[in-house]
This record gives C-alpha cells, structure tokens and sequence, in this order.
C-alpha cells in the first residue's frame, strides 16, 4: 500500500525510468523538474514545445538536453493534442503539463477518449499526504467539472476508486461533500450523497464505501487514536480516502488549503484510461512538480502490474 509521497518518492526511484512527454516545459521550475526527474531516474523525458525557450531555459538550469528527444511546436493545442496521442498510442507512460493552460489539455485527453470509445468523464484527483494521518487522501474534482450532476459524481468517484486500487486501498472510504437543508428539502448535492450512497452500496461503483459523513464536522472527531491537522484533531479511523466535491470552485478552494497549513503536502493528476496525466499549477514550485512527476511515475508502474507495497 502507498501510504505517503516518500513511498511514492522510494517506488518512482525503484521502478523508473518511465517514459514521460512534457507539454511545454517553458518555464524555469517545470525545465528544473525535468532535469531532476531524469537525474533520479524517474523519467526518460521528451519535451514538445518552442525551441527557443526550451534550449534558453535548458542553459539556464544547466541541463544538457542534446541527447533529449525533442518536438518543436508552438501551438499551444498541437502541443498537447501530440503529447496526450503519444499517451493514448502507448509511445509514453506518463503526459505532464508545463507552462501551458490545462484546457489545453483537458480538451485533448477528452477528444482521445472519445476516440478510444471510452466516454470517460475527465477529471482531477488531488492527493494529500498528511503528516500524522496513515494513509493518503485526496479531493476531486478540483478542477475540470464545474457543477458536474449525479452521473457525472458517479464517474468521478470511479475514477478516484480506480486510482486508490492501484495504490492499494482494496475498498476505500469516500466522504460525499456536501451541505444539508433541513426547511424545503435537500439541496441537490445531498441528494446526490444518498444516490451515490446506495450506488455503492450496490457495488455500482466498485469496491468502496461511501460514508455517512457529509461535512468535516463530521469528520473531525476527537479521539484517542486522534491526529492534528492545524490546530484540530481528528480521528484516524473515520477519515476519509477520497472526497468528493460539490463542484468545481469548492474543491479547487478546498484542494489548495495546503498553501496554509505546514502538515500537508499536495499532488494532483488526472487518471485516463490510457495513464496518469500530471498537472501541476502554476504556482508550484520545482520540488512540487518533481512530486507529481513521481507520484505519475507510481501509478503508471502499477497500471504495468506493479504490486503497491
């Protein structure tokens, strides 16, 4: 099972390198992350994007690219229309975002899907790794879905469920985010929370389990077996793996709070069905890029066959 990004960190060490293609790796921190990612032996990089800017940007880091395989592109789409084939055509085991927007991006994984007959509902998993808790947890959808409806909910609780299999959770515990009205009904995202209920229940959504909980009031509980986040202490046994959002604008909110609190760390990707899709922000600095390149480096070796431990 992996418990933490140090197991992660341990297995992209063991199992790489993977084949990873970065989508416009334009700027200084992404260009660092690449150079560190392949020094680790996580990655065999191939870098699509403007020339000019990687070779400038490669000198400035002092990362000797002319034995890297390289596409030159400057078309913020062609750029992540090639990259996300590659990974759908099997040339790459890992995609990864650089200075380029992720609409980009989603709007590429979503028409290869397509192609591949899959349907699949796109989305973003962002991982916590909090300091005190024994085991990883995360957030979604963060950060494609605005105000995604029941069918929606379903898709992204699977593809959160696919993620926490590979990693070794056998049944993970799910927390349905949402507020509850008790004059003039439900609001729908309650509603949601009692269809999804049962859905797993039903084993519609694989194998996991879909708590009672709905907010973190209930889910922050004192106890004896507690830990702290911030100042707050809450119970080991009754967190969730997976939370699952209203919608877009809370969970992006909700996923960046790392920025505030010292016991959290954050890496986030998007699960294809061909392989993991790293996106870090812009905002994120070379050793959080690094992160997410390991953390994709991780699942990708377990969709191989690998064995989380």
């Amino acid at each position: 099972m992996i418990r933490s990004f140090q197991d992660m960190d341990r297995l992209a060490s063991e199992k790489g390198p993977k084949r990873l293609v970065v989508l416009a790796p334009e700027d200084e921190e992404f260009m660092m992350a690449v150079k560190k990612s392949a020094e680790e032996g996580y990655t065999r990089p191939i870098l699509i994007g403007d020339r000019e800017k990687m070779e400038r940007l490669a000198d400035q880091v002092h990362y000797d690219i002319s034995g890297t395989e390289k596409i030159y592109e400057k078309s913020r789409q062609a750029i992540a229309d090639l990259g996300i084939s590659m990974l759908f055509s099997g040339e790459v085991d890992i995609a990864g975002k650089g200075q380029i927007p992720t609409a980009y991006i989603y709007r590429a994984i979503i028409r290869e899907e397509s192609k591949a007959g899959k349907g699949k509902v796109v989305s973003v998993i962002s991982m916590w790794d909090i300091e005190g808790l024994e085991h990883l947890t995360c957030f979604t959808d963060p950060g494609v879905n605005i105000t995604p409806d029941y069918r929606a909910k379903a898709e992204i609780v699977r593809n959160a469920v696919f993620l926490f299999h590979l990693l070794g959770y056998p049944k993970p515990k799910i927390c349905v985010l949402s507020g509850k009205r008790e004059i003039n009904g439900d609001i729908p995202s309650y509603q949601d929370f009692l269809e999804l209920k049962k859905a797993a229940a039903a084993g519609d959504l694989d194998s996991c389990e879909v708590m009672a909980a709905t907010s973190f009031l209930d889910i922050f509980c004192p106890g004896e077996k507690a830990f702290r986040l911030g100042d707050t202490d809450i119970g080991k046994a009754d967190f969730p793996h997976i939370m699952l959002v209203p919608n877009l604008a809370t969970g992006n909110i909700l996923a960046k709070l790392d920025f505030a609190l010292k016991n959290v760390r954050r890496r986030s990707l998007v699960m294809s069905s061909r392989g993991p899709v790293i996106v870090p922000s812009r905002s994120d600095f070379q050793d959080s890029i690094l992160g997410e390149i390991a953390a994709g480096v991780t699942v990708a070796e377990q969709i191989k066959g690998g064995t989380a431990s």
